[in-house]
């Protein structure tokens, strides 16, 4: 990591991905991986991509508060919700999600789909169409700071997603109502369904373009858990509504997955199963 400029508590660097993972952000993959193989489902790269970006949000809030849906609550809302499967094991880690239901990830008759439902307990909006949650998580912050309520809200969206225009309205308006209490977190895996974001629609530079709309900006490790949740602290702190940009690699944990696109929507199977298990369970991984 290289050192750049100061910025609140947090020092800006140049964001690199990290080599190894933690045990539990390797526990949390497996859980992923066991899922979507049982169920044969997609988007397994993106659910790695964003692993380590959810256990720091949640270890960030009053889970006790989110289990007694108390008024007061911090919100959490997955606007990628095609990385479901990563939600739902982050809610069963936390024991938000009982196993006998995490089991039923896309199942027939499963409330648990493939796309984030608020069907299911404590999940607080239903996303797939991208581009959806983060302004709805404009409303609940504007909604919450006019019942002078403390409680925050959390949106995790993909760098593709960004290409919406609706995100950079509600962008636009949160920054203008300085919404302390809203902070946005950026899977910048710097891939989208069809290919690299940027050959697509660049969004560079995409701290600046943050800045200009009245964020508070930081770019940090987004495998890097410590990073992440010092950099939602200072965004809180800051006074306006914040942004953590997450430099992360699709696919992470899962070597012959990584920065590849094919693993949008394929299953591991048989031998990709098995190999991503083993370098999942090999603790240098």
């Amino acid at each position: 990591m290289r050192n750049g400029n100061e910025k609140g508590n947090l020092v800006i660097r140049t964001p690199t991905v990290s080599g190894s993972l933690s045990p539990r952000s390797r526990a949390t993959r497996r859980l992923i991986l066991n899922a979507i193989e049982q169920s044969n489902a997609a988007h397994i790269g993106s659910c790695f991509s964003v692993v380590e970006i959810l256990s720091a949000v949640y270890a960030s809030i009053d889970i006790g508060k989110v289990a007694a849906r108390a008024a007061d609550r911090d919100r959490v809302i997955l606007s990628k919700g095609h990385a479901a499967a990563a939600l739902y094991a982050t809610l069963f880690q936390h024991g938000l999600l009982s196993q006998s239901d995490f089991e039923t990830y896309h199942r027939n008759d499963s409330l648990l789909g493939g796309h984030v439902s608020h069907f299911v307990a404590h999940v607080e909006h239903s996303t797939g169409a991208l581009g959806h949650g983060l302004p709805v998580a404009v409303g609940m912050a504007i909604g919450l700071r006019s019942k002078r309520l403390s409680s925050r809200v959390f949106v995790i969206v993909g760098d593709g997603e960004l290409h919406e225009g609706a995100n950079w309205e509600a962008i636009m308006l949160a920054g203008h109502l300085k919404l302390s209490n809203l902070c946005l977190l950026i899977d910048d895996n710097r891939m989208s369904q069809i290919g690299p974001t940027d050959s697509c629609c660049s969004l560079q530079p995409l701290r600046q373009r943050l800045e200009a709309f009245r964020f508070h900006a930081f770019e940090v490790d987004g495998h890097d858990e410590h990073q992440i949740g010092t950099a939602i602290m200072s965004a809180s702190a800051s006074g306006t509504s914040g942004a953590v940009i997450c430099t992360t690699t699709k696919g992470r944990g899962a070597s012959f997955m990584e920065n590849n696109n094919l693993w949008h929507y394929r299953t591991p199977k048989n031998e990709d199963y098995q190999r991503t298990q083993a370098e999942l369970s090999e603790a240098g991984s």
